[in-house]
């Protein structure tokens, strides 16, 4: 018997979180040119920046000496897990906390990173930023404070002290879309001003924008620090619904399958990202729920996952390479304002 209600909370609580991933990296790709392959190095920085502020400040905060009792320890995964409920008040705290720090985070990584990638040229950056997240990656299997290649695990969620699981998982999903609210406001802000025409204008002729003083390696220190920045709150999401994170979680598929999302619903189009998320999320889940289900155990849903997103994005390019919502206008207010008096001009 499949568990509806289940298979809902978990589809939308992952559909917010790939859905701000997709709609960052349609701003900093498919808006303004910068290529990134390496969306899950921000990503895995905002997770693991909210998983180890929360669990060492958890620890100390209750009196236990994180240094004789280190939160990937047993005792310490065992007293985490006494302590999660008994303070609602530190645990929200703790959440704002950790998303505040999951933004600047990985943000400023990203805004670090942006200047370096311009000494290597338009057409390496994104290997440049995939090398980056795998360098991280095998730093974090082999970096003892932060769980080396095991990770951390009990990681108390912001409403851990609600008795009832359903409804614990409703608060958090509640939380995740409202963050995902937030992100389309202010991707879309951006996106329809000013300088989103700027940054469409770097994307489709570098070398024109910069003779025409544009100071371009500002707007993509920018570009990269507000998407890393949000890429890194939904790490920190992802940290808090899982309730563990692990270098393995981390690795450049997580980055293709975000780059397939925005690819199925159109480049430069952020209706599109949610779209292109809302369905490669739901077939991620229906493999996961119903493959069990049917008894199917000799191909993983793994295998037929990416088989078939591989499928369907070659059989898209193909038959429509703009995606399912094709980029569309920007749409400023000094833009409507002479449509307008275009409008009422021609009328007269």
């Amino acid at each position: 018997m499949i568990d509806v209600f289940g298979f809902l909370v978990s589809w939308l609580t992952l559909l917010g979180i790939y859905s701000i991933l997709a709609l960052t990296l349609n701003f900093e790709s498919g808006v303004s040119g910068v290529t990134n392959f390496g969306k899950v190095l921000f990503y895995g920085v905002g997770a693991y920046a909210a998983a180890v502020l929360t669990v060492y400040l958890m620890l100390a905060l209750n009196g236990v000496d994180v240094g004789r009792t280190p939160p990937y320890s047993v005792e310490g995964i065992v007293a985490l897990g006494r302590l999660a409920g008994q303070n609602p008040a530190l645990n929200l705290a703790l959440f704002a906390l950790s998303l505040v720090l999951a933004f600047l985070a990985a943000g400023l990584l990203g805004y670090l990173l942006s200047y370096p990638i311009l000494r290597v040229g338009p057409a390496f950056v994104g290997f440049t930023l995939l090398s980056s997240g795998e360098l991280m990656r095998i730093f974090l299997q082999h970096f003892e404070p932060v769980g080396g290649s095991k990770g951390l695990m009990s990681i108390p969620g912001p409403f851990a002290w609600i008795p009832e699981p359903r409804l614990r998982e409703v608060a958090f999903l509640g939380v995740v879309l409202s963050l995902l609210a937030l992100t389309y406001v202010v991707m879309d802000r951006l996106v329809n001003s000013p300088l989103g025409r700027t940054l469409r204008a770097v994307r489709d002729d570098e070398v024109a924008a910069l003779c025409l003083g544009k100071h371009v390696p500002r707007l993509k220190a920018t570009v990269l620090f507000i998407g890393s920045g949000f890429t890194g709150v939904a790490g920190a999401l992802l940290a808090y619904y899982l309730t563990a994170v692990n270098p393995g979680m981390f690795v450049p598929a997580v980055t293709f399958n975000v780059w397939a999302m925005i690819i199925l619903g159109g480049m430069g189009n952020l209706r599109g990202s949610l779209v292109g998320a809302a369905l490669l999320t739901l077939f991620d889940r229906l493999l996961t729920f119903l493959t069990p289900q049917l008894g199917i155990t000799v191909v993983s849903p793994d295998y037929v996952r990416w088989f078939s997103v591989g499928l369907l994005i070659v059989a898209l390019l193909l038959v429509r390479p703009q995606g399912l919502f094709p980029e569309e206008p920007v749409r400023t207010p000094a833009l409507e304002e002479l449509e307008a008096a275009v409008r009422g001009g021609g009328g007269g």
